[in-house]
């Protein structure tokens, strides 16, 4: 493999079988290397593993490769077995790559220390790709994939079980050299969160794009929690957050991960967010529409000098909009398709541009690309080359056209868009972080003891920060009761109050009344139903409380992760938090501007929005509380979770208002 890929270095062979392979000589054991090696590759079975890495590391190696597998991955005395290992290589300060991994391979300098198959990059030239992956064959399929795309792929790692090196090391050591313009990896775990955050804050500034396939998304992962927003919200969801705020983009699929490094390797980063679609079908252009609706990637309508100036290229007969098609005439006049993207390309509210056509004769193929390529070489925007007609037959020379021009080719339309909708996420999030600023810091504000917190107590809290909550008052027996209600005026809500009950109407819980015979009957049946349902809860008595509607419910939590931080959580509240799922994690230091952008791209956004004549909700509102929540957990570091659910959203300038609260503290 040295050989094949042009390694000039030296090359020191041990073997306790042979003398010689391929004319390098063997020698018998580690003991008889020269002293100071960089690098050795620990072939060799689990058995005789841990001999050998103390060996290397007396000889004085920068480093061992191993690939021996049974260790972590398998069982607890693995787990201390790979331990001794770890301790033995940082005794004498040695990289130690591994244990059970495939190895790595340095395609810019033409060092392959794998097992894998792999050949150097003969034809792929520019900006290069690295391949990080903790699984050792999916980083060999990654790479073939990659190549397969006219990629350059300049580095393809396997972690392995990381008992050493992890991610995060190779991750700061690509960072320090300028052959790689994107980093794709494959992770099940991110073991160093602060030191992760740090290097994506690195890529960022130094304009590398960071990719992220993280396996292991199944709710049976999530971490069980008193409130909605623990049990809904899991580390992937905080992943997510924490690292899309630096920049870092996170990908659903192995297709998806390399299409989307194809286009962020060899596409600059668009300035606007929208995309234009130039095709040669009528179908496709509305399939492009329904798609990129999907996909939440911004089509927009084009200006009206755009439209003028596709009117006076297209055929009398063509509609001039995005998508742009051009019909059939591309076939009688392949400048067609040139003029058409020169005008798409220039358009101020277009920042990509994807050319979706149909496949033709060999001879169409030819002339439409040649026609074309000038145009779409020059241009200073993302440009994207799709020929439909999946793996069908094109020939070898067009293909090569299209790659040697440093395009992304694709043969899918709908990994085209998904690409270009990701290529469009990436440079929205940069441009955020770029633009942010510090949070502003929450004033300080006596919150009383943080422990045992009731409802009640949680919205004493959270009025202290600004929200609105309804009248209420703790009555701990049927008068006080009474005259809570009196004061507060009926119809009111009776609701029982408890620190370790927190799904209320589970338990019979939660009761509306209008008079006060009906206060009596509701105040003893809840005493008698709930004592029933949790005999050993401790009850603090009934919370007599206004009842308020006519407005849209949300739930608006935060969570304080040990690993990832601090974070937001919105969606639509009520009973449709567990039902529809619909919520968007947010890093609790987002400004306004992110939280207004997070929730419109709620699905349940258009409920808020107003629909079927209704009028609007005061969005304002719902950011104003969100911007509260996660001040007050900045604030207050013995706050572990805060839920507001629901929170209603009034019609627009009517606010919003508490109407249930959890605060989880430590204690």
């Amino acid at each position: 493999m040295l050989e094949r890929f042009g390694y000039r270095g030296e090359v020191h062979l041990v073997s306790r079988s042979r003398t010689e392979v391929n004319g390098h000589r063997c020698v018998s054991s580690i003991d008889e290397l020269p002293y100071g090696i960089d690098a050795a590759i620990l072939a060799i079975p689990k058995a005789g593993l841990a001999q050998a890495v103390e060996a290397s590391g007396q000889r004085g190696m920068g480093g061992v490769i191993a690939f021996s597998s049974g260790y972590a991955e398998v069982d607890d005395e693995g787990v201390s077995q790979q331990l001794a290992l770890a301790q033995t290589a940082t005794k004498y300060d040695l990289a130690l790559a591994g244990p059970n991994c495939l190895g790595l391979i340095n395609f810019v300098d033409g060092v392959p220390l794998t097992f894998g198959d792999a050949s150097p990059n003969r034809r792929a030239q520019g900006p290069g790709l690295a391949i990080l992956a903790q699984s050792g064959a999916m980083s060999l399929a990654l790479t073939y994939a990659a190549m397969a795309q006219d990629i350059n792929v300049s580095y393809a790692v396997s972690t392995g079980n990381e008992a050493v090196l992890s991610v995060e090391d190779y991750l700061d050591a690509i960072l320090l050299e300028r052959s790689t313009r994107v980093v794709a990896l494959l992770v099940e775990q991110i073991r160093r969160p602060a030191e992760f955050l740090r290097l994506s804050r690195e890529a960022r500034d130094r304009e590398i794009a960071l990719c992220v396939l993280h396996l292991g998304r199944d709710l049976r992962a999530r971490a069980a929690s008193v409130s909605h927003t623990g049990a809904i919200a899991g580390e992937q969801d905080f992943l997510r957050a924490a690292l899309g705020r630096e920049g870092v983009l996170f990908i659903d699929s192995l297709d998806e991960l390399i299409d989307t490094a194809n286009v962020l390797v060899k596409c600059p980063t668009p300035r606007v967010a929208g995309t234009a679609v130039l095709t040669d079908s009528g179908a496709a252009k509305t399939f492009a529409l329904d798609v990129s609706h999907e996909l939440g990637l911004s089509m927009p309508d084009l200006a009206a000098d755009t439209c003028e100036r596709l009117r006076d290229e297209l055929p009398a007969f063509a509609v001039a909009s995005n998508p742009a098609d051009i019909t059939a005439m591309g076939l009688n006049d392949p400048s067609l398709y040139a003029r058409v993207a020169e005008v798409l390309l220039g358009s101020d509210e277009i920042g990509c541009l994807v050319v979706s056509v149909m496949p033709g004769s060999e001879q169409q193929g030819t002339e439409q690309i040649e026609a074309l390529l000038p145009t779409l070489v020059n241009a200073d925007k993302p440009v994207v080359y799709t020929i439909m007609g999946g793996e069908s037959y094109i020939p070898p020379a067009n293909r090569l056209r299209i790659l040697d021009a440093g395009l992304p080719l694709f043969r899918s339309p709908e990994r085209a868009l998904a690409a270009v909708r990701n290529l469009t996420v990436y440079a929205r999030m940069c441009r955020a972080a770029n633009r942010r600023s510090a949070p502003a810091q929450s004033s300080a504000i006596d919150l009383g003891p943080l422990t045992a917190l009731n409802e009640h107590d949680a919205k004493v809290i959270l009025s202290k920060v600004g929200l609105r909550t309804p009248r209420g008052e703790l009555a701990t027996d049927l008068a006080e009761a009474r005259s809570a209600a009196t004061r507060i005026g009926y119809p009111v809500a009776l609701k029982i109050s408890s620190p370790w009950i927190t799904h209320k109407s589970d338990v019979g819980g939660v009761a509306f009344v209008a008079n006060e015979r009906q206060l009596d009957d509701g105040y003893v049946k809840m005493l008698t139903d709930v004592a029933t349902a949790l005999p050993d809860a401790n009850v603090d008595g009934v919370l007599i409380e206004q009842v308020l509607d006519h407005g849209i419910e949300m739930i608006v939590g935060a969570r304080r992760d040990p690993g990832w931080g601090e974070f937001l959580l919105v969606g639509l509240g009520g009973l449709w938090t567990e039902v529809m799922h619909d919520i968007v994690v947010i890093s609790a230091e987002a400004d306004r501007e992110e939280i207004t952008t997070f929730i419109s791209s709620l699905r349940g956004f258009e409920a808020l929005s107003g629909i079927r004549g209704g009028e609007p909700s005061d969005i304002e509102a719902l950011v104003d509380a969100v911007e509260r929540v996660g001040g007050l957990l900045r604030a207050a570091p013995a706050i572990l979770e805060i839920e507001v659910n629901p929170l209603l959203v009034f019609p627009r300038g009517g606010g919003a208002a508490v109407l249930d609260a959890v605060i989880v503290a430590s204690a």
